[in-house]
């Protein structure tokens, strides 16, 4: 126990002077064909809280909430809504804290699909890769933009009967999105 205490102690002694944040990233998309009548809108948000490691503030571990919706529309509407949690690192390229890549992996992913007016409950797991780059706009507030990569992994079917089903589809999409950050040293 003597030692577990300080070993504690001692991760905590060396980032006392640890960052912490919270951002936000937002990205929409929708694309429309006059030709088959189909429309796709995709939203991904995601909520990021996170502490950095070591005096540098260069690179920051903490939890990753991701809110991500898509619908098809044609004849019927196909939709899929899920929450994913997961741990998520980003690192940051220089001491500036400007240009950074980001990943996520998110082993909680559970929410609900519609595919031909039949709906059913989902769960599986899902993980997010992205670059971007935020400008301070004051000491705490920063602004800025990133390219993501996100890939949501479906296992697990569930029925309006109660009927499980083990599955193997996959969501992914390439998005631009809009971050909005607040950071405190």
């Amino acid at each position: 126990m003597k030692k577990l205490l300080l070993s504690l102690f001692a991760i905590f002694a060396t980032t006392a002077h640890a960052g912490f944040m919270i951002e936000t990233m937002s990205g929409y998309n929708s694309s429309t064909d006059s030709n088959t009548s189909t429309t796709i809108t995709d939203t991904n948000n995601h909520i990021y809280v996170a502490a950095s490691l070591g005096q540098r503030a260069r690179l920051y571990i903490g939890q990753n909430i991701s809110l991500i919706s898509q619908q098809i529309k044609t004849t019927n509407t196909d939709k899929i809504s899920t929450t994913e949690l997961g741990p998520r690192m980003t690192y940051f390229f220089s001491d500036d804290n400007m240009f950074y890549f980001t990943a996520a992996w998110n082993p909680y992913a559970k929410g609900n699909r519609t595919v031909a007016n039949v709906t059913s409950d989902i769960s599986g797991w899902s993980y997010l890769a992205g670059l971007g780059a935020e400008l301070k706009v004051n000491r705490a507030f920063k602004i800025g933009g990133s390219l993501n990569y996100h890939a949501l992994n479906v296992t697990k079917s569930i029925s309006a009967t109660n009927v499980a089903t083990e599955v193997s589809h996959s969501y992914t999409s390439l998005m631009p999105m809009i971050n909005l950050c607040l950071s405190f040293r």
